[in-house]
């Protein structure tokens, strides 16, 4: 399946074809987990760089982003979530930027993101076919 589509089946854990917060946040930290290369709780410079260039090595291209990172239009998905601008995000930086980030995909203020209301806000090119 496209990115879009393995990415919403995955964090949609109940199939309702919407993703509440809590399963928004479940997946959030189960990335950082993954980019957290070293356990330590902190993803640094080293584990950003690592993330960009084996795990998604698009964002350099640009020319894919058909993941959930392109519903934002966010290039630097992860080190944007370094909010004291020093190569180290904690999980309690990257959880508040995660909320800032469902917040923007759920202007109603609904609690929920629709899966027909995120697939029509990805680029046409990352759109399945």
């Amino acid at each position: 399946p496209a990115p879009f589509e393995a990415w919403f089946a995955r964090v949609d854990a109940n199939h309702d074809r919407r993703i509440d917060r809590a399963e928004f946040e479940a997946d959030a930290r189960a990335f950082f987990k993954l980019v957290d290369a070293d356990g330590d709780g902190v993803i640094d410079g080293f584990e950003v760089t690592a993330y960009e260039s084996k795990i998604a090595p698009e964002l350099a291209s640009r020319a894919e982003g058909a993941g959930p990172a392109a519903l934002l239009d966010d290039p630097e998905p992860v080190s944007d979530a370094d909010l004291a601008l020093n190569s180290h995000i904690p999980l309690s930086g990257w959880m508040r930027v995660t909320d800032r980030r469902f917040d923007l995909l759920d202007p109603k203020r609904r609690g929920w993101l629709d899966h027909d209301a995120l697939l029509a806000r990805l680029p046409k090119k990352a759109r399945p076919r």
